[in-house]
């Protein structure tokens, strides 16, 4: 049988993996050129103190969210007031976040939260089932989400209606009303805080660790549409007893 992919002596495979090092180490540097480049972009600062309703955490500025950490991760939750479930990408994403938040907001580095628009109690009722150790926020109440450009017919005045500043709201009127994102905050001594970075859309697949383990296979990541369909919340796995 022919084989499906080149298939080579030990000698010669060792030449090839160690020629590619050469791209490897180029992508890294042009990695850490990217986030030196990101952490030079300019700051906005934040005029509103929105007030966001953590249930039992009580009602909390956005000044109030970044604990004992001067940065901020908030995570744009996919989610409106009635949904059944928050979108298994957003929640597959945030699985594999919380055991970096564990470690991170610890060290008091960071903190982090998730913020949707839809209201708590319906909120929680869509992804208490998660077991998640994040502390998570309802912006029903205010305007972040529009602000911040992840509810339909929000953005900055410049860019208003827009998703990711660029591009039409996806399926425009019959489009979802809440759209999922990542933004930084900075906090400085005298407690303002400024509006750091945002990113959106297939952008945040980026951060996915499955990519970068589909990334190391001969087969990549997995070709469909939208992209990782593959996800499930997790509960919807056959797990052994039913317990994940």
């Amino acid at each position: 049988m022919v084989p499906l992919h080149p298939v080579v002596s030990d000698e010669e495979w060792v030449e090839a993996r160690i020629a590619f090092m050469e791209l490897e180490r180029e992508h890294k540097a042009a990695t850490l050129a990217l986030a030196e480049k990101r952490r030079l972009l300019p700051w906005r600062k934040i005029k509103d103190d929105y007030i966001f309703d953590g249930g039992p955490l009580g009602k909390r500025s956005l000044v109030e969210l970044f604990g004992k950490a001067d940065t901020l991760f908030v995570y744009h939750l996919m989610y409106a007031t009635g949904d059944e479930r928050a979108c298994p990408r957003c929640t597959s994403l945030l699985d594999q976040f919380q055991s970096m938040k564990l470690h991170i907001q610890a060290s008091g580095l960071m903190t982090f939260a998730i913020v949707a628009k839809g209201e708590y109690p319906s909120l929680m009722k869509a992804v208490g089932h998660n077991n998640w150790i994040w502390d998570i926020y309802s912006a029903a109440e205010n305007q972040f989400a529009e602000d911040f450009g992840v509810t339909k017919g929000g953005g900055l005045s410049s860019v208003e209606g827009k998703y990711d500043y660029v591009n039409d709201w996806p399926g425009g009127a019959e489009g979802p009303a809440n759209l999922p994102g990542i933004s930084i905050f900075k906090k400085d001594g005298e407690g303002n805080v400024y509006h750091t970075y945002s990113v959106y859309g297939t952008y945040l697949l980026e951060f996915v660790q499955y990519n970068f383990m589909f990334d190391l296979t001969p087969e990549g990541r997995p070709v469909g549409s939208p992209e990782m369909s593959f996800l499930k919340h997790k509960d919807k796995y056959p797990y052994p007893q039913g317990e994940y």
